[in-house]
């Protein structure tokens, strides 16, 4: 990470990204700027900011930043899901878990994976599309 203080205001910061951050929490953060953190996964000295996910409200603290690298992040959602296309709904680039997305998962556990309330579920909108027609 570099940085380069020019004549004030200006401030150049390369490697720390912040992404959803107005300039009053920039500067509130400022003091985690060069904070590392080891990931609890690869066990690698980091920088807080730019290596690790922000997971709490509050970006001025250390403890609102996760304990996993964003690297090691990404490998263990990779491995837990695949990108495709959900069998049930079709849609495209999707996260899937066993080849149904998030959306369609919530959507079974709803009716208690039972194929019975689903089937209820069927006749029911059928019904509502019959009079709507």
């Amino acid at each position: 990470m570099s940085l380069q203080v020019g004549t004030p205001p200006d401030l150049y910061i390369v490697g720390v990204f912040f992404y959803d951050m107005d300039f009053d929490q920039q500067l509130q953060t400022e003091h985690l700027l060069l904070e590392d953190r080891v990931c609890r996964v690869c066990k690698v000295k980091k920088g807080l900011l730019a290596d690790f996910y922000r997971c709490r409200r509050d970006p001025s603290l250390a403890s609102s930043y996760s304990y996993e690298c964003k690297q090691c992040t990404l490998k263990r959602v990779r491995k837990k899901y695949e990108i495709g296309t959900c069998t049930i709904c079709g849609k495209e680039k999707q996260k899937l878990e066993k080849d149904i997305c998030k959306k369609c998962i919530k959507g079974i556990e709803v009716f208690d994976k039972s194929p019975e309330s689903l089937q209820r579920a069927i006749i029911y909108l059928n019904q509502q599309k019959d009079k709507i027609d």
